[in-house]
Formats: structure tokens, C-alpha cells, sequence
């Protein structure tokens, strides 16, 4: 009968061992998904943040230039390098919900005119540009 009750110690000493060591983990697991789910956000909202507490400061002068597309690629978190190419046009249709293709056409360039509420004639000109500005001077975009 002691060895049973002994057998029976031993099982429940280890049963307690394992159930720490899985609370130990899942408490671990627990952090580590909070700390990523932070970063997640600090990362997503740290551009748009700093943009607008520093301000673009472009001349809203309605010409996009390398200052201009600069401003934004700051704002929608890809590679600051003055080119609006593929990289920046996918970041800015996934900003305006549209289908995200690289290829910043008519139909993408009428959601960011909607977005900015200008007209909507497909064609970026000097009025959606100085909108654009004006935007992301205020940090707003």
C-alpha cells in the first residue's frame, strides 16, 4: 500500500512539473505574441506619426516631384528614394483599397482623387497634386 501511495506522490509531483512548464510556455507564447502584435503596430503607424509630427513641408505648388513622391513613400512606409515606381504605387493602392498591381493607372488615380477629394477625371495634374501636398503637410493623408 506505501509503495502505491508513493507511486501515487511521484505521478502527482510530475503531473505539477508538467502543468508549470506548459503554464511556463504558454505565459512565454503569450508575451511573445503581445510584443509582436506592438511592433506590428508601432511599425505600421511610426511613418505616418513621424511624417505628421514633423510635417512634409513641400511647397504646395502642384508639381510632383522627387520631394513629393519622398514625402509619401515616408508616409506609406516603403523605401525613401524619390521614385514612384512599382514598390511605392502597391503601397498606395493598398492604402486606397483599390487592386494593387504596381501599375498606378486611371482607375487608381480616381480612388486617390476621391480619397482627396478632388475631381475625379483619372489625370494626376496640378490639382490633385496640390491636394496630394497639402496632405501630407498636414500629416493627413
Amino acid at each position: 500500500m506505501a509503495d502505491k501511495a508513493k507511486e501515487t506522490d511521484e505521478q502527482a509531483r510530475l503531473r505539477r512539473t508538467e502543468e508549470a512548464k506548459r503554464a511556463g510556455a504558454q505565459a512565454r507564447n503569450a508575451k511573445s505574441f503581445a510584443d509582436a502584435k506592438a511592433a506590428r503596430q508601432a511599425k505600421a503607424t511610426a511613418p505616418a506619426a513621424a511624417a505628421k509630427a514633423a510635417g512634409a513641408g513641400l511647397a504646395v505648388d502642384g508639381e510632383w516631384g522627387p520631394a513629393t513622391t519622398k514625402a509619401l513613400q515616408t508616409v506609406l512606409g516603403v523605401a525613401v528614394d524619390g521614385d514612384f515606381g512599382p514598390a511605392s504605387a502597391s503601397a498606395l493602392q493598398a492604402k486606397l483599397g483599390v487592386t494593387v498591381d504596381g501599375d498606378f493607372g486611371p482607375n487608381s488615380t480616381r480612388a486617390l482623387q476621391a480619397h482627396l477629394g478632388v475631381e475625379q477625371d483619372g489625370v494626376i495634374g496640378p490639382i490633385t497634386v496640390r491636394a496630394l501636398q497639402e496632405r501630407l503637410n498636414a500629416g493627413t493623408l
